[in-house]
């Protein structure tokens, strides 16, 4: 059960502003993983490619539960 029962995608507008939510979330962490995987470490190119690749895999699928818990959202698709 969704924590916010009012806010699903069941229109167009709500649904591209739920997409742009989670859109941003994974983007926005992606390019922090990167940042810091730059700063903070001196693994080469490829060693830094595969860890932002998992890390930010693992930080997509939270961010898909928490969107799920809290919006229902992705929902639709299981039938």
């Amino acid at each position: 059960m969704p924590v916010f029962k009012d806010f699903r995608a069941n229109t167009f507008l709500k649904a591209f502003l739920l997409n742009a939510i989670s859109a941003s979330i994974i983007a926005s962490s992606a390019i922090t993983v990167k940042d810091r995987l730059d700063v903070l470490t001196k693994y080469d190119i490829y060693t830094k490619i595969i860890l932002t690749f998992i890390i930010t895999f693992i930080i997509t699928l939270c961010s898909f539960g928490v969107m799920y818990y809290l919006f229902g959202f992705g929902g639709g698709m299981m039938v």
